[in-house]
Protein backbone atom coordinates (compact mmCIF):
# COMPACT_ATOMS: atom_id res chain seq x y z
CA UNK A 1 0.00 0.00 0.00
CA UNK A 2 1.35 3.47 -0.91
CA UNK A 3 1.68 5.45 1.64
CA UNK A 4 -0.57 8.12 0.50
CA UNK A 5 -3.46 5.85 0.46
CA UNK A 6 -6.20 7.22 3.23
CA UNK A 7 -5.76 4.74 6.00
CA UNK A 8 -8.58 3.75 7.38
CA UNK A 9 -8.63 3.62 11.48
CA UNK A 10 -7.28 0.89 13.46
CA UNK A 11 -6.73 0.06 17.09
CA UNK A 12 -2.94 -0.33 17.87
CA UNK A 13 -2.01 -3.26 19.60
CA UNK A 14 0.17 -1.29 22.03
CA UNK A 15 -0.24 2.65 22.82
CA UNK A 16 2.24 4.05 25.12
CA UNK A 17 1.46 5.83 28.31
CA UNK A 18 2.32 10.12 28.26
CA UNK A 19 6.09 10.70 29.86
CA UNK A 20 6.13 13.82 32.18
CA UNK A 21 4.55 16.83 30.70
CA UNK A 22 5.74 15.60 26.82
CA UNK A 23 3.31 17.43 24.45
CA UNK A 24 1.50 15.16 21.70
CA UNK A 25 3.61 15.58 19.07
CA UNK A 26 6.69 14.53 21.26
CA UNK A 27 3.86 11.57 22.07
CA UNK A 28 4.02 10.64 18.28
CA UNK A 29 7.83 10.90 17.56
CA UNK A 30 8.38 8.13 20.28
CA UNK A 31 5.68 5.96 18.55
CA UNK A 32 7.04 6.49 15.32
CA UNK A 33 10.34 5.51 16.85
CA UNK A 34 9.01 2.51 18.50
CA UNK A 35 7.51 1.54 15.08
CA UNK A 36 10.06 2.69 12.76
CA UNK A 37 7.71 3.56 10.35
CA UNK A 38 8.45 5.69 7.36
CA UNK A 39 7.66 9.24 8.20
CA UNK A 40 4.60 9.65 5.88
CA UNK A 41 3.48 6.18 6.97
CA UNK A 42 3.00 7.15 10.74
CA UNK A 43 1.49 10.22 9.76
CA UNK A 44 -1.36 7.84 8.14
CA UNK A 45 -1.26 5.61 11.17
CA UNK A 46 -1.72 8.38 13.93
CA UNK A 47 -4.30 11.30 12.02
CA UNK A 48 -5.18 9.52 8.64
CA UNK A 49 -3.14 12.39 6.39
CA UNK A 50 0.74 11.46 5.47
CA UNK A 51 1.89 15.31 6.41
CA UNK A 52 1.39 14.89 10.14
CA UNK A 53 4.27 15.17 11.10
CA UNK A 54 4.84 18.68 9.50
CA UNK A 55 1.85 20.03 11.58
CA UNK A 56 4.04 19.74 15.34
CA UNK A 57 2.23 22.91 16.74
CA UNK A 58 -1.03 20.85 17.18
CA UNK A 59 -1.64 17.25 15.37
CA UNK A 60 -5.41 17.45 15.00
CA UNK A 61 -6.26 15.06 18.29
CA UNK A 62 -9.35 14.64 17.13
CA UNK A 63 -11.34 11.66 14.83
CA UNK A 64 -8.99 9.31 13.86
CA UNK A 65 -6.03 9.31 16.26
CA UNK A 66 -8.58 8.75 19.54
CA UNK A 67 -10.05 6.02 17.67
CA UNK A 68 -6.75 4.05 16.99
CA UNK A 69 -5.32 4.71 20.52
CA UNK A 70 -8.71 3.61 21.99
CA UNK A 71 -9.31 7.16 24.28
CA UNK A 72 -6.38 5.41 26.21
CA UNK A 73 -4.43 8.52 26.53
CA UNK A 74 -7.47 10.70 27.52
CA UNK A 75 -10.36 12.72 26.16
CA UNK A 76 -9.33 14.54 22.64
CA UNK A 77 -10.30 17.62 24.12
CA UNK A 78 -7.73 17.21 27.37
CA UNK A 79 -5.17 16.25 24.75
CA UNK A 80 -5.24 19.05 23.16
CA UNK A 81 -5.96 21.71 26.02
CA UNK A 82 -2.65 19.79 28.25
CA UNK A 83 -0.33 18.72 25.61
CA UNK A 84 -0.40 20.91 22.73
CA UNK A 85 0.43 24.57 23.02
CA UNK A 86 -3.19 25.18 21.52
CA UNK A 87 -4.08 24.67 25.44
CA UNK A 88 -2.58 28.38 26.17
CA UNK A 89 -4.91 29.88 23.47
CA UNK A 90 -7.92 28.06 24.90
CA UNK A 91 -7.18 29.59 28.04
CA UNK A 92 -7.72 33.09 27.22
CA UNK A 93 -10.32 31.92 24.34
CA UNK A 94 -13.72 33.20 23.57
CA UNK A 95 -16.44 30.78 24.84
CA UNK A 96 -17.95 30.05 21.45
CA UNK A 97 -14.74 29.82 20.25
CA UNK A 98 -13.71 27.31 22.92
CA UNK A 99 -16.76 25.58 22.73
CA UNK A 100 -16.31 25.47 18.36
CA UNK A 101 -12.52 23.55 18.86
CA UNK A 102 -13.86 21.18 21.58
CA UNK A 103 -16.76 20.35 19.32
CA UNK A 104 -14.32 19.58 16.41
CA UNK A 105 -16.16 22.23 14.16
CA UNK A 106 -13.18 24.04 13.57
CA UNK A 107 -9.49 22.55 13.88
CA UNK A 108 -7.27 23.71 16.60
CA UNK A 109 -4.97 26.06 14.19
CA UNK A 110 -7.92 27.86 14.26
CA UNK A 111 -6.70 29.67 17.02
CA UNK A 112 -3.26 29.94 16.29
CA UNK A 113 -3.28 33.16 14.45
CA UNK A 114 -0.39 33.72 12.30
CA UNK A 115 -1.04 37.24 12.78
CA UNK A 116 -0.25 37.47 16.51
CA UNK A 117 3.17 37.65 15.96
CA UNK A 118 4.29 34.72 17.75
CA UNK A 119 7.45 32.82 16.81
CA UNK A 120 6.67 28.99 16.68
CA UNK A 121 9.86 26.63 17.15
CA UNK A 122 10.56 23.45 18.80
CA UNK A 123 12.73 24.38 22.15
CA UNK A 124 14.32 22.40 24.74
CA UNK A 125 16.42 22.10 27.68
CA UNK A 126 19.61 20.25 27.31
CA UNK A 127 19.88 19.21 30.70
CA UNK A 128 16.45 17.94 30.55
CA UNK A 129 16.81 15.68 27.47
CA UNK A 130 20.15 14.25 29.18
CA UNK A 131 17.82 13.13 31.98
CA UNK A 132 15.36 11.67 29.89
CA UNK A 133 17.63 10.11 27.66
CA UNK A 134 19.03 8.43 30.80
CA UNK A 135 15.55 7.71 32.61
CA UNK A 136 13.49 6.72 29.34
CA UNK A 137 16.24 6.25 26.86
CA UNK A 138 14.82 8.89 24.02
CA UNK A 139 14.41 13.15 25.07
CA UNK A 140 11.55 14.41 24.85
CA UNK A 141 9.34 17.74 23.84
CA UNK A 142 8.24 18.95 26.98
CA UNK A 143 4.75 21.42 27.32
CA UNK A 144 7.18 23.83 29.05
CA UNK A 145 9.39 24.39 26.88
CA UNK A 146 6.59 25.14 23.68
CA UNK A 147 4.83 27.57 25.37
CA UNK A 148 4.18 30.77 23.62
CA UNK A 149 7.42 33.22 25.06
CA UNK A 150 9.11 30.51 26.51
CA UNK A 151 12.64 30.95 25.78
CA UNK A 152 14.12 29.71 29.59
CA UNK A 153 13.56 26.31 31.46
CA UNK A 154 12.27 27.33 34.78
CA UNK A 155 13.77 23.77 36.20
CA UNK A 156 17.10 24.63 35.07
CA UNK A 157 17.51 28.32 34.55
CA UNK A 158 19.11 27.74 31.32
CA UNK A 159 18.58 29.39 27.76
CA UNK A 160 15.96 27.04 25.76
CA UNK A 161 17.85 25.14 22.58
CA UNK A 162 15.60 25.87 19.56
CA UNK A 163 15.47 23.13 16.62
CA UNK A 164 15.87 24.64 13.37
CA UNK A 165 16.21 20.96 11.26
CA UNK A 166 13.24 19.67 8.60
CA UNK A 167 9.56 19.65 9.99
CA UNK A 168 8.40 17.09 8.13
CA UNK A 169 9.80 14.41 10.11
CA UNK A 170 9.23 13.27 13.54
CA UNK A 171 12.22 14.66 15.31
CA UNK A 172 13.30 14.42 18.72
CA UNK A 173 15.75 17.05 20.35
CA UNK A 174 18.99 17.18 19.96
CA UNK A 175 18.16 14.81 16.33
CA UNK A 176 19.09 17.94 13.91
CA UNK A 177 20.49 21.24 13.51
CA UNK A 178 19.73 23.55 16.67
CA UNK A 179 20.85 26.94 17.90
CA UNK A 180 20.61 27.53 21.74
CA UNK A 181 18.80 31.17 22.09
CA UNK A 182 20.57 34.28 22.83
CA UNK A 183 20.28 35.76 26.01
CA UNK A 184 23.43 38.13 26.90
CA UNK A 185 23.01 38.52 30.45
CA UNK A 186 22.13 37.23 33.76
CA UNK A 187 19.30 40.03 34.12
CA UNK A 188 17.93 39.05 30.50
CA UNK A 189 17.76 35.37 32.41
CA UNK A 190 15.99 36.42 35.36
CA UNK A 191 13.61 38.27 33.26
CA UNK A 192 13.07 35.96 30.89
CA UNK A 193 11.93 33.23 33.23
CA UNK A 194 9.65 35.64 34.46
CA UNK A 195 8.15 35.23 31.26
CA UNK A 196 8.25 31.78 31.36
CA UNK A 197 6.57 30.92 34.72
CA UNK A 198 3.78 33.77 33.36
CA UNK A 199 3.15 31.42 30.47
CA UNK A 200 2.58 28.26 32.64
CA UNK A 201 0.44 30.17 34.67
CA UNK A 202 -1.63 31.13 31.71
CA UNK A 203 -1.78 27.20 30.52
CA UNK A 204 -2.59 25.83 33.85
CA UNK A 205 -5.25 27.79 34.75
CA UNK A 206 -7.68 25.72 31.93
CA UNK A 207 -10.06 28.92 31.85
CA UNK A 208 -8.92 32.63 32.34
CA UNK A 209 -11.49 35.32 32.25
CA UNK A 210 -9.80 37.95 29.54
CA UNK A 211 -11.79 40.89 30.74
CA UNK A 212 -11.22 39.93 34.21
CA UNK A 213 -7.04 39.95 33.15
CA UNK A 214 -7.48 43.55 31.86
CA UNK A 215 -9.03 45.55 34.75
CA UNK A 216 -6.30 43.83 36.86
CA UNK A 217 -3.80 44.70 34.46
CA UNK A 218 -5.26 48.40 34.27
CA UNK A 219 -5.18 48.58 37.87
CA UNK A 220 -1.63 47.97 37.90
CA UNK A 221 -0.74 50.27 35.33
CA UNK A 222 -3.24 53.19 36.31
CA UNK A 223 -1.79 53.07 40.19
CA UNK A 224 2.01 52.77 39.00
CA UNK A 225 1.56 55.97 36.53
CA UNK A 226 -0.97 57.85 39.43
CA UNK A 227 -3.84 57.60 36.43
CA UNK A 228 -7.33 57.81 37.68
CA UNK A 229 -8.45 55.42 34.39
CA UNK A 230 -6.84 53.76 31.48
CA UNK A 231 -7.51 56.68 29.22
CA UNK A 232 -5.87 59.36 31.15
CA UNK A 233 -2.37 56.93 30.56
CA UNK A 234 -0.05 58.27 28.41
CA UNK A 235 0.36 56.36 25.11
CA UNK A 236 4.01 57.76 25.13
CA UNK A 237 4.81 57.79 28.25
CA UNK A 238 3.89 54.09 28.72
CA UNK A 239 5.75 52.69 25.70
CA UNK A 240 8.92 55.15 26.66
CA UNK A 241 9.29 53.53 29.34
CA UNK A 242 8.79 49.68 27.74
CA UNK A 243 11.41 50.41 25.13
CA UNK A 244 13.62 51.03 27.95
CA UNK A 245 13.04 47.51 29.59
CA UNK A 246 15.45 44.46 29.55
CA UNK A 247 12.51 42.60 27.56
CA UNK A 248 12.12 44.64 25.22
CA UNK A 249 15.69 45.46 24.63
CA UNK A 250 16.17 41.31 24.53
CA UNK A 251 13.44 41.42 21.63
CA UNK A 252 15.13 44.26 19.48
CA UNK A 253 18.40 42.23 19.82
CA UNK A 254 17.12 38.30 19.33
CA UNK A 255 14.28 38.89 17.34
CA UNK A 256 14.08 42.59 15.81
CA UNK A 257 11.36 41.24 13.51
CA UNK A 258 8.76 40.68 16.29
CA UNK A 259 5.30 41.88 15.00
CA UNK A 260 3.98 40.94 18.67
CA UNK A 261 4.93 44.07 20.49
CA UNK A 262 4.55 47.11 17.98
CA UNK A 263 4.52 50.77 19.31
CA UNK A 264 2.12 51.58 21.71
CA UNK A 265 0.64 47.72 22.58
CA UNK A 266 0.46 48.06 26.12
CA UNK A 267 -2.10 50.70 26.22
CA UNK A 268 -3.57 49.42 23.52
CA UNK A 269 -4.08 46.35 24.79
CA UNK A 270 -5.48 47.52 27.93
CA UNK A 271 -8.29 49.44 25.89
CA UNK A 272 -9.06 46.59 23.84
CA UNK A 273 -7.33 48.27 20.60
CA UNK A 274 -5.24 44.72 19.93
CA UNK A 275 -5.82 41.52 20.77
CA UNK A 276 -5.78 40.48 24.67
CA UNK A 277 -6.06 36.81 24.16
CA UNK A 278 -2.62 36.33 22.67
CA UNK A 279 -0.79 34.44 25.83
CA UNK A 280 2.67 35.41 24.35
CA UNK A 281 1.75 38.98 24.26
CA UNK A 282 0.10 38.63 28.35
CA UNK A 283 3.51 36.64 29.50
CA UNK A 284 5.79 39.27 28.37
CA UNK A 285 3.02 42.32 30.05
CA UNK A 286 3.26 40.46 33.16
CA UNK A 287 6.66 39.38 33.57
CA UNK A 288 7.01 43.51 32.49
CA UNK A 289 5.05 44.50 35.54
CA UNK A 290 7.49 42.08 37.64
CA UNK A 291 10.71 44.11 36.03
CA UNK A 292 8.72 47.00 37.50
CA UNK A 293 8.18 45.94 40.67
CA UNK A 294 4.71 46.99 39.93
CA UNK A 295 3.16 43.23 40.69
CA UNK A 296 4.54 39.73 41.19
CA UNK A 297 3.31 37.54 38.74
CA UNK A 298 1.52 35.32 41.79
CA UNK A 299 -0.04 38.04 42.89
CA UNK A 300 -1.06 39.30 39.80
CA UNK A 301 -3.15 35.95 39.44
CA UNK A 302 -4.14 35.92 42.68
CA UNK A 303 -5.48 39.51 42.86
CA UNK A 304 -7.65 38.52 39.07
CA UNK A 305 -9.10 35.54 41.08
CA UNK A 306 -10.15 37.52 43.95
CA UNK A 307 -12.22 39.42 41.67
CA UNK A 308 -13.76 37.06 39.52
CA UNK A 309 -14.12 35.14 42.95
CA UNK A 310 -16.23 39.19 44.54
CA UNK A 311 -17.83 38.55 41.37
CA UNK A 312 -19.31 34.92 41.98
CA UNK A 313 -19.84 35.67 45.71
CA UNK A 314 -22.31 39.03 44.37
CA UNK A 315 -24.51 36.60 42.02
CA UNK A 316 -25.16 34.32 44.90
CA UNK A 317 -26.21 36.41 46.80
CA UNK A 318 -28.55 38.69 44.66
CA UNK A 319 -31.67 36.87 47.07
CA UNK A 320 -29.99 39.77 49.19
CA UNK A 321 -28.42 42.61 47.25
CA UNK A 322 -25.44 44.63 48.91
CA UNK A 323 -26.30 48.45 49.42
CA UNK A 324 -23.15 49.12 47.71
CA UNK A 325 -24.45 47.67 44.66
CA UNK A 326 -28.03 49.27 44.47
CA UNK A 327 -26.27 52.32 45.05
CA UNK A 328 -23.61 51.99 41.86
CA UNK A 329 -26.83 51.11 40.01
CA UNK A 330 -28.37 54.24 40.83
CA UNK A 331 -25.35 56.38 40.18
CA UNK A 332 -24.33 54.86 36.46
CA UNK A 333 -26.08 55.74 33.46
CA UNK A 334 -25.04 52.10 31.96
CA UNK A 335 -23.75 48.96 32.99
CA UNK A 336 -20.32 49.73 32.39
CA UNK A 337 -20.28 52.47 34.80
CA UNK A 338 -22.26 50.57 37.24
CA UNK A 339 -19.26 47.68 36.56
CA UNK A 340 -16.21 50.24 36.89
CA UNK A 341 -17.69 51.62 40.33
CA UNK A 342 -18.67 47.86 42.00
CA UNK A 343 -15.34 46.48 40.39
CA UNK A 344 -16.94 43.71 38.00
CA UNK A 345 -17.15 44.06 34.48
CA UNK A 346 -20.26 44.96 32.32
CA UNK A 347 -21.00 42.00 30.79
CA UNK A 348 -21.31 40.66 34.27
CA UNK A 349 -23.72 43.63 35.25
CA UNK A 350 -25.80 43.02 32.33
CA UNK A 351 -26.13 39.08 33.56
CA UNK A 352 -27.21 40.54 37.06
CA UNK A 353 -29.95 42.84 35.21
CA UNK A 354 -31.48 39.83 32.92
CA UNK A 355 -31.30 37.76 36.22
CA UNK A 356 -32.87 40.22 39.13
CA UNK A 357 -36.26 41.98 38.42
CA UNK A 358 -35.21 44.24 41.15
CA UNK A 359 -31.62 45.40 39.89
CA UNK A 360 -33.77 45.38 36.72
CA UNK A 361 -35.81 47.97 38.05
CA UNK A 362 -33.06 49.84 39.60
CA UNK A 363 -31.44 50.30 36.28
CA UNK A 364 -34.58 51.64 34.02
CA UNK A 365 -33.02 55.37 33.81
CA UNK A 366 -29.79 53.66 31.94
CA UNK A 367 -28.61 55.04 28.64
CA UNK A 368 -28.48 52.22 25.88
CA UNK A 369 -24.97 52.21 23.65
Amino acid sequence: MSDDTPCTPQRFPIVQSWAEDETLYSWCCRWHRLTMNRTRSSGNALFGVPSAAKVWISPNPFGHFSVVTRTTLGHPFAILRGRTIVGSFLALARPEDRRRVEAGEVPPSFLVNAKSGIPLSLRYCPKCASRHRSSLGIALWRMSHQLPGAVVCTEHGQPLVEHIGKRQSWSLPGTDDSREIDIASKTELVTLRSVAVAARHIVESGVLDADMLRARAQIVMCESYGALDVKRLDPHVVHSDWQSSVLAAWCRRVQPEQVAFPEFWITDVLRSRRSERNPMKWAFLLAYFQERAWSPIDGFFAHAKSMADHQLHLWSQMDSIPISVLDAFAKARNSSQAGKIIGVTGSTVRHWVRASPELAAVSRHWQLR
